[in-house]
């Protein structure tokens, strides 16, 4: 704020700036309101937008900063997939395309059963309507929440280096690889996930009472299954956020002797050297 004049006539300039600025301001705070309502229809929600279900196929919300991406995806007859809100109106099967998007809403229909968007800046994803997806692969985006339920014959998850608050895999009884390593999670539900095998998860935020449960219920496997599981991970200026002592509290202790001795699970640590090299270490 500006110091008091004495004279009146630099006294009712100030008072003439000082409303000005008022409306100025009054003006721009309703015009931001505006904008926020018009550009989110929520009422004025500053919440990013969902990707809507699509029966027989999926929706991509990208960031506004990165209309063109790259993806590839492959179909179980190798059919073309459709596409909507792109330049480009199909894909073909196997091959990784850059399509062009028009808007921040892209919808992709066909027989997928493979589905690539490793570093595009996705914002928001929807499979949920893909009953015969096998592999996803969502490494590298910016989503914050993923929902693969109702892809019964998913077999493989990639979704790692994301923002992911939350991951919705329970009772995919075919899934067998997932690796969803530096996210957001505090908890990771792996109940029913009967063929799962290999799993990392470091890089997230999860406390000795979500591995607790997390370890009470991976599957029974077998050693010939060579099971494993990537539990944090040691890298020169970094800090996992992960629980990293697996001797105590007991009931965490006695739940990872149990998934190693009895389940015939191997624990693993990662470390990055100083060159960079990655090392697996047991646990």
């Amino acid at each position: 704020m500006t110091k008091s004049k004495t004279h009146n006539k630099k006294g009712a300039a100030a008072i003439v700036t000082v409303a000005v600025l008022a409306l100025i301001a009054l003006f721009g705070m309703a015009a931001c309101s505006n904008a926020a309502q018009s550009g989110t229809g929520t009422g004025g929600s500053t919440a990013l937008p969902e990707a809507p279900f699509v029966e027989g196929g999926a929706s991509l919300i990208l960031s506004p900063d990165k209309l063109d991406i790259k993806v590839k995806v492959t179909t179980s007859d190798g059919s073309s997939v459709t596409v909507e809100g792109c330049e480009e109106t199909t894909l073909t099967s196997g091959a990784r395309t850059v399509l062009h998007a028009k808007g921040r809403l892209v919808i992709l229909k066909g027989n997928i059963k493979e589905l690539d968007f490793y570093k595009n800046q996705l914002t928001a994803l929807n499979v949920q309507g893909l009953t015969d997806l096998r592999t996803l692969d969502c490494w590298g985006n910016q989503l914050t929440e993923l929902n693969v339920q109702g892809c019964t014959a998913l077999q493989e998850l990639k979704c790692g280096f994301n923002k992911l608050t939350a991951l919705d895999v329970q009772g995919l009884t075919t899934l067998q690889n997932l690796f969803c390593p530096f996210n957001q999670l505090t908890v990771l539900n792996v109940q029913d996930l009967t063929a799962l095998k290999e799993l990392t998860c470091h890089g997230n935020r999860l406390n000795a009472e979500a591995f607790t449960k997390l370890f009470t219920d991976l599957p029974q496997r077998a050693d010939s299954d060579r099971a494993n599981c990537v539990l944090y991970i040691e890298k020169p200026g970094f800090t996992d956020d992960n629980h990293i002592d697996f001797t105590a509290p007991p009931d965490l202790a006695a739940a990872f002797n149990n998934v190693k001795t009895k389940k015939r699970w191997v624990m693993l640590k990662m470390t990055v050297d100083n060159i960079g090299k990655l090392h697996w270490i047991g646990l």
